[in-house]
């Protein structure tokens, strides 16, 4: 008898991430929150308290978030259907440009611990888990980082998100490429990850590597801002098609014009099979 990818190791696990992956159909619209971490203030997040609100009510399964916006905005998480809380326990300056003091490569490092989680609330903690530093030892150690916190949700029953990502000097050339994003993601799986948030790969059918590599659901990154409002659906469709339990957006809703509008559309992709052309029926 096959296992279920959505049978958790524990009652806690179960309960923890049934506010994240909605039982009924075992998807989730999650909404990344955590840009002000490593990059400082963009568009979209200069007013989280009210961005937050905005999308929970119109509808956000979940939202990811540092550890200083999980305390400061702890209502919006609060209460009967508020939506899951799962906070990233990692900081990098990777993705900031060299005229705002990132590196070529960066480092990351944790931030907080599994028990800190806990005590504000989380549902669930997410890190990095990046492959393909020109450094073999940097890879190494944070395997072991990622290890270690994989442990600590086990003993406490919170859930264990790890977002694989194929970056540094050896894979930029290719990062998308779908050897390397189902590559990590198994290899997520085997350190004990209960969900992924992966790359998407750009297409449904190189997407589908990616899901028959894991055991465990995997949900999409939705990365930067796409330039048309077509492409930004089509990856949640492509990536659903293929698999996909949902989604990880960030840019894509809170710098949408209307980011509750766009926020409701993305729930009935996900939740109800919203086709892209009907979905861009009710943006346009």
């Amino acid at each position: 008898m096959t296992t279920s990818p959505y049978a958790f190791p524990n009652s806690g696990k179960t309960i923890r991430l049934g506010r994240v992956l909605d039982p009924r159909d075992q998807r989730a619209a999650v909404i990344a929150f955590d840009h002000g971490l490593h990059l400082g203030v963009i568009p979209g997040v200069a007013n989280p308290g009210a961005m937050l609100e905005t999308l929970a009510e119109s509808g956000a399964d979940a939202f990811l978030v540092g550890p200083g916006t999980a305390r400061r905005f702890a209502s919006v998480f609060t209460g009967r259907g508020a939506p899951g809380l799962i906070m990233r326990v990692d900081w990098t300056n990777r993705w900031r440009s060299a005229e705002m003091l990132g590196s070529e490569e960066g480092r990351g490092r944790m931030i907080a611990s599994v028990e800190d989680a806990a005590r504000l609330g989380a549902d669930a903690v997410l890190t990095y888990m990046f492959i393909g530093y020109d450094d073999p030892d940097a890879e190494a150690r944070q395997v072991e980082d990622v290890a270690e916190m994989t442990q600590a949700c086990e003993a406490l029953g919170i859930g264990c998100i790890i977002e694989p990502m194929a970056r540094g000097r050896r894979a930029d050339h290719d990062i998308y490429r779908p050897e390397f994003i189902a590559m990590g993601a198994r290899i997520a799986c085997e350190i004990g990850a209960d969900v992924l948030k992966t790359d998407y790969s750009g297409s449904g059918d190189t997407f589908r590597q990616v899901i028959d590599a894991t055991f465990r659901p995997v949900l999409i990154a939705g990365g930067p801002k796409t330039e048309t409002l077509r492409e930004a659906l089509e990856m949640v469709s492509g990536a659903l098609h293929a698999g996909a339990r949902g989604m990880f957006i960030g840019r894509n809703v809170f710098q949408a014009p209307d980011p509750g509008r766009m926020m409701r559309v993305l729930r009935r992709m996900i939740h109800d099979d919203l086709s892209v052309d009907a979905a861009l029926g009710e943006l346009e």
